[in-house]
């Protein structure tokens, strides 16, 4: 059932999205061993049937992979006598598959758990002695604390003759105390998003993304263009809050378990890349298994013994294209345009003779005044004509005389 959360945002600047591995679709918490540091108990003697050995005990530590805090997490061992090798990956499984279908913890583990919620380091040594009394140290009591979860996993018992006695007075009380404490379904430690990828086009909303957790928290990382936002299933961008060098996003009001990338119209072709992170907590009592295919697939089972948040991640992207339509071109109106009356201007007119001027060159390059010798010529010739016309009748009238 999807968890309903806060998605915190932390916008990483806007430059070019970053490239991320594929991560498995669902992402699960691995661990593996981390000798240093490792808290080491007394060595016991086990008898288990007619079988007597020697064992070493330890709080095992394994280190959450991937996790940049290193994380760790403390463990017991409940499969014995079953080496752990240190490139061994333990990922979690229900009680109730448990890979030895030999062993007594399916039926005890009621009785493990409450060993684990009582004894070091479930409970400060502090309050495990103040509990069982102060002469139990460190070493002592890790190795009966180990020692009782052997007993109720594997039938072990310790050989009173050949161990510490302060060893063997707590183990037989935490054996003797131990009650089946109530084992409640604890969901894994998980953080998915769906789907890991979703293509759109500028001016969209691109999702949803559904985030799916058994966090309580999720906080979302992000490499965004300029203008692109994360938001809600409205369209309301996540509130933004100045932290330092960075931008944080958090959900105003209502929890969410969806978002989405919202691109603003006209964006250039681009994508986004986040990463989605999460803490979990490993409570007491959980169950890791490591299987060893070199050896038949012999598996080596660790219950966690103190409560540790584990980082859970997974990745996902969005891009989009910025579609450009092609011009249309211009197409003839269908109406008849009204009748405009356009006046032109008359144009000067430069009248050049039909023949050069005499002595010319023949050559139509002279420079043209504006003004036309025709007309003077004209009004000459008929000043010329009047005059001889008026001289005759004069002499007509003379002679007549």
């Amino acid at each position: 059932m999807a968890s309903r959360l806060r998605i915190g945002t932390a916008l990483l600047g806007a430059t070019a999205a970053l490239a991320f591995s594929a991560l498995p679709a669902s992402a699960d918490v691995v661990i593996r061993p981390d000798r240093g540091g490792q808290e080491d108990g007394l060595r016991v003697h086990l008898v288990n049937g007619t079988h007597h050995h020697e064992q070493g005990t330890s709080v095992i530590k394994l280190r959450i992979e991937d996790d940049a805090e290193r994380s760790n997490v403390l463990t017991y061992c409940v499969e014995l006598p079953t080496p752990l090798e240190d490139r061994d990956a333990l990922k979690e499984v229900p009680w109730d598959k448990h890979p030895n279908p030999n062993t007594k913890f399916k039926v005890n583990a009621g009785k493990v758990l409450w060993i684990l919620t009582n004894s070091y380091p479930g409970q400060s040594m502090d309050k495990v002695q103040a509990k069982f009394g102060k002469q139990f140290d460190k070493k002592e009591t890790i190795a009966a604390t180990q020692a009782a979860i052997w007993h109720f996993s594997d039938e072990a018992e310790l050989d009173p003759d050949k161990n510490n006695a302060d060893v063997v007075k707590l183990y037989e009380r935490l054996v003797k105390d131990a009650t089946a404490n109530e084992i409640k379904e604890q969901p894994k430690p998980t953080l998915d998003v769906e789907p890991a990828s979703q293509s759109g086009k500028s001016g969209e909303k691109i999702g949803p993304f559904k985030v799916t957790t058994t966090a309580s928290e999720v906080k979302l990382t992000a490499n965004l263009p300029e203008g692109v936002t994360i938001t809600d299933a409205q369209g309301n961008p996540l509130a933004v809050q100045k932290q330092g060098d960075k931008l944080a996003v958090q959900a105003a009001g209502e929890k969410v378990s969806e978002f989405f990338v919202n691109v603003p119209a006209n964006a250039p072709t681009g994508n986004a890349s986040f990463k989605l992170s999460a803490e979990a907590e490993l409570a007491i009592g959980r169950l890791f298994v490591a299987h060893n295919k070199d050896k038949d697939d012999v598996a080596q089972s660790l219950v966690v013994a103190q409560p540790q948040k584990a980082k859970v991640e997974k990745e996902a992207k969005a891009d989009w294209k910025l579609e450009v339509k092609p011009s249309e071109p211009t197409t003839p109106s269908s109406t008849q345009p009204s009748a405009t009356t356009t006046t032109t201007p008359p144009a000067t007119t430069s009248t050049t003779p039909a023949n050069p001027a005499p002595g010319g060159s023949g050559d139509d390059d002279l420079a043209s005044t504006g003004a036309s010798i025709l007309w003077p010529l004209i009004g000459g010739l008929v000043l010329v004509g009047g005059g001889a016309a008026a001289l005759f009748m004069v002499r007509r009238k003379k002679a007549g005389a």
